[in-house]
């Protein structure tokens, strides 16, 4: 409240100065904002672009690293030395004492050459029936037992198998390996066995190792998040178990996470041709501006702007408000008398327009303002009143007659029916005392209005009502369209002794079309041009329809529209149109 008080009391130049101060402020936030916002998406996308690189070079890296690994076991499959060895083990035949002793003298040497030339290899393990041989660059054993059922598991479906493996050790480190079948090569004679060539992961992987630093952490991984090989220490061999990641991203998709509340940006691809991916992830300093440094600088920077905009304000305002103020005393000793103000200027610069315009709104807002509440009272309550209450009494006395005659001619059957179409028809008409009724029980009304009179006029009237639109949730005032219809009744077929009244309902994208024609004698077009201009005309009576014009006027204005066409001898056509968004339950 002190702060009202003191924004009242304080002088015009100085709110000039708080007001345009506070316009340079949001103008500054919103600026600053968008450009924090296009800034942070740029070092968003750099920080993407920069994980994407560290991806995609160390996948690629690792790729060609396990490329050659394959190629080598390819190598060491195909050599036609281990395919003759292979060949004499099928048959059982050995040079010397046996299978062993012949794959030392045959094949280790071939298998050490091949590993030091590459330096990715560890050890190849050779898996046959009754044999594991093992060669490493310094090592070479055989096992003589095998474990049957794994070995006939693994042989029943060698290309199941086929490929990249990594398998656990007790002591938590694990092996990666690449298995190949001997029976690819097609020279083994129905052999059955494989070759795991087991590679040094600190050699395969060594781009991951040579780029990893304090901006980067690279690891290969699973498709279930398992570290393969990773450049840290990690207390368990998941990077969702050891809190390096809450859940693992999309491939090729950078994604932000906060872990330990600090986000990191994180992105994934597959190593072509192998069943792991290469996972990296950036610090928040690669990715994220420093919004408490920016705003720090950002408001520096406005205060200098505040500081200049402060003094201009106070000078120019001094020299623009005197003519105002000049304006304001007079005004102010008028309004004090509770005369209507006239401001006495030469000047013919702003203000001086804006006293004349003055002046001259005073003079007429008095009177339109009685104008106005006092004709809009008066029409609202005559028209509603006459709407309401203009409804012809010789309808129910001949209705009445009707009902009294067809009971004397038949057994009550259609007596029945009659009364229970002028029941309904007289409980829709009069309603609860409501002004607006809903569209779709007028067009009842009216159906219970048409068939009563068919019953009267038996060989002359015909009707049909046709709806080709959505009625449901439109409403309008009650009884607007049946002394449109009744006039279509009385005036053009009972006139003409015979003929067909249609009711039909349309719409377009904006209007719902009520359409009332007849077939019958028709007007002059002296009556058309009356009646569509609003005025009275010789020969009207009852419920006219210059009474139904001003009725849509008032309630509806330029949202609805009525138009009378006729012509002699040819019928007449009367069209409402209503705006859908007025007529619209929501809106009534």
């Amino acid at each position: 409240m002190n702060l009202k008080n003191r924004w009242k009391n304080m002088r015009i130049r100085w709110k000039f100065v708080w007001l345009c101060s506070l316009v340079l402020l949001v103008q500054f936030i919103v600026s600053n904002m968008y450009l924090y916002t296009h800034s942070a998406d740029l070092v968003r996308k750099q920080g993407a672009e920069l994980v994407g690189k560290y991806v995609s070079q160390s996948s690629g890296s690792v790729q060609n690293e396990l490329a050659n690994v394959v190629s080598s076991a390819n190598t060491l499959v195909f050599n036609e030395t281990f395919q003759q060895y292979l060949r004499k083990y099928a048959v059982g035949y050995f040079e010397h004492e046996n299978a062993n002793i012949d794959f030392q003298f045959d094949c280790v040497q071939i298998f050490r050459s091949l590993l030091s030339q590459t330096g990715n290899i560890e050890q190849v393990h050779v898996y046959l029936e009754k044999n594991i041989f093992t060669v490493s660059p310094e090592t070479y054993f055989n096992q003589p037992k095998v474990d049957l059922e794994t070995f006939n598991r693994i042989t029943a479906s060698p290309r199941a198998n086929y490929g990249w493996h990594m398998e656990q050790q007790d002591n938590g480190s694990g092996n990666i390996f690449y298995r190949i079948p001997l029976s690819v090569s097609g020279k083994t004679s129905g052999l059955r066995g494989w070759l795991d060539v087991v590679i040094r992961p600190e050699a395969v992987f060594r781009s991951v190792q040579d780029m990893a630093s304090e901006q980067v952490e690279l690891f290969v991984v699973n498709e279930q998040g398992g570290a393969i090989y990773s450049n840290r220490e990690m207390a368990e061999k998941s990077v969702i178990s050891s809190g390096i990641l809450h859940t693992l991203p999309e491939p090729d998709v950078a994604e932000i996470q906060k872990v330990q509340g600090e986000p990191l940006m994180v992105k994934m691809n597959w190593i072509p041709n192998a069943p792991w991916l290469v996972l990296a992830s950036i610090p928040k300093e690669n990715f994220q501006l420093d919004f408490g440094g920016y705003i720090r600088t950002s408001l520096f920077i406005l205060f200098i702007p505040l500081i200049v905009l402060a003094a201009v304000i106070l000078f120019m305002t001094d020299y623009i408000l005197r003519p105002l103020k000049q304006l304001v005393a007079v005004m102010s000793s008028v309004n004090q008398s509770n005369v209507t103000p006239q401001i006495v200027t030469d000047s013919q610069d702003e203000f001086g327009l804006l006293a004349n315009r003055f002046n001259k709104m005073m003079g007429r807002i008095d009177d339109q303002i009685e104008i106005i509440k006092e004709t809009e009272q008066d029409k609202r309550e005559a028209e509603m009143g006459a709407f309401q209450s203009q409804m012809r009494q010789h309808f129910l006395y001949n209705t009445l007659a009707l009902i009294s005659w067809t009971a004397r001619r038949e057994k009550a059957r259609d007596t029945e029916r009659i009364s229970g179409l002028f029941a309904r028809y007289y409980r829709l008409a009069l309603g609860k005392g409501e002004t607006y009724i809903a569209l779709e029980r007028e067009l009842e009304l009216l159906r219970h209005y048409l068939e009563i009179q068919r019953c009267r006029f038996v060989d002359q009237l015909d009707y049909e009502i046709v709806v080709d639109a959505e009625t449901d949730g439109y409403q309008i005032i009650r009884n607007l369209l049946q002394p449109l219809v009744e006039n279509a009744v009385e005036h053009g077929v009972l006139s003409n002794e015979r003929g067909k009244v249609k009711v039909t309902v349309r719409e377009d994208p904006d209007y719902l079309i009520i359409r009332i024609a007849d077939d019958g004698m028709g007007a002059d077009p002296e009556t058309v041009r009356r009646i569509n201009e609003g005025q009275a005309f010789d020969g009207e009576d009852g419920f006219s329809l210059r009474s139904i014009k001003k009725t849509l006027h008032s309630y509806y204005g330029l949202d609805a529209d009525f138009d009378f066409f006729s012509e002699t001898g040819a019928g007449t056509m009367v069209t409402v149109k209503f705006l859908k968004s007025r007529i619209s339950r929501s809106v009534g």
